[in-house]
């Protein structure tokens, strides 16, 4: 095992955001408003000041809702408007391979257009339910891709998305608050991967290197499901406690969908006690059914001695350069923190 790079980063940020909205009549309304971002950033590569660099932009992003309602405390809502997403600022001053200095690379942006649209309902007709339902689709100019040989990020197509959004909250008595959150999305890459065909190509004859590489639509690590749930039970003194729930369904690992991470579902809980001198006690439980999953996993090739490639690639004859450079793909992982416990000890002044 070898550090390949290290950087120190700075970044920061300022941002400004108006809005206006008229009143038409008693029952539709609309909303315009309008956000300015401003980023700046260095980067000091230690291994390689070549991908040392500064970087800044700045973006405007524009936005519109109409409302219609409330009818029986019922709102229907559609809105449009456009936003950014910030890059990580190694892809954007860097200017070649970490593990190869003489293959230069492209750099990317630092901010990204996004555009979205939704629309949806939003009610509180039952007492202490607030709960709203809405479809959007969301379209970005750029996706980050990790590299984990590098163990930076380079921009990739363009890409949409679509799906549904269902939130609830709760609180039936003011000791006893239940949410629930539930999203679906149809993730997919724009366009075709001319340079992921053409590495496809490069490792025909060597199907173990093949898998995973082959040209596809698929967005890694971009999920078709999220959930969440929670119940809180408490006051403002007195014994307090939580359970909440997160879920996080199967996500492509590769272009292809070759490879897929498995899902992911994990519950934590909260106990603890105040007291009316605003000290605060409480028992965290992370973990609290021990789970058994990825924390976070991608897919990447790589060679290791069990490898029937890796046996190829070190003899005398030796397979293309490409397939000996691409490697054998796999799933890298990182596993979810074990069953744990944290005791708190907090004083308000």
């Amino acid at each position: 095992m070898a550090n390949i790079r290290t950087d120190h980063v700075r970044e920061g940020s300022a941002a400004i955001y108006a809005e206006h909205t008229v009143h038409w009549t008693d029952w539709f309304r609309t909303t315009a408003g309008w956000r300015g971002d401003a980023y700046a950033a260095s980067v000091d590569s230690l291994f390689d000041a070549n991908n040392s660099g500064h970087a800044q932009a700045a973006i405007g992003s524009p936005k519109l809702t109409m409302v219609f309602g409330p009818f029986a405390k019922t709102e229907l809502f559609l809105g449009y408007g456009m936003g950014m997403h910030s890059n990580d600022v190694r892809g954007v001053t860097i200017t070649e391979n970490p593990t190869d200095p003489t293959e230069k690379l492209g750099a990317s942006p630092l901010l990204v257009r996004t555009r979205g649209a939704e629309a949806g309902v939003r009610t509180k007709a039952l007492a202490g339910l607030d709960s709203s339902l809405s479809v959007f689709v969301l379209d970005q100019a750029s996706e980050l891709i990790f590299n984990g040989d590098g163990g930076d990020t380079s921009p990739s197509r363009a890409s949409e998305r679509y799906g549904i959004e269902w939130t609830n909250n709760y609180q039936p008595t003011p000791w006893l608050a239940v949410d629930a959150d539930l999203a679906l999305s149809h993730a997919r890459f724009l366009g075709f991967d001319g340079a992921q065909a053409a590495v496809f190509a490069s490792l025909n004859g060597f199907p173990e290197a093949q898998t995973g590489n082959a040209p596809g639509n698929y967005i890694p690590n971009a999920p078709w499901i999220v959930a969440s749930a929670g119940v809180t039970l408490g006051g403002a003194t007195g014994w307090f406690g939580a359970l909440r729930w997160r879920y996080l369904g199967t996500t492509p690992l590769t272009e292809d969908n070759a490879f897929r991470s498995p899902p992911v579902s994990l519950v934590n809980a909260r106990l603890g006690y105040r007291f009316d001198s605003r000290w605060r006690v409480q028992l965290d439980v992370i973990n609290l059914l021990n789970s058994k999953a990825d924390q976070i996993s991608y897919a990447y090739g790589s060679l290791i001695r069990t490898d029937n490639l890796f046996a190829l690639c070190n003899s005398p004859s030796p397979p293309p350069a490409a397939v000996c450079q691409n490697g054998v793909m796999d799933r890298i992982l990182h596993p979810v923190e074990p069953l744990a416990a944290r005791v708190t000890l907090t004083a308000l002044f």
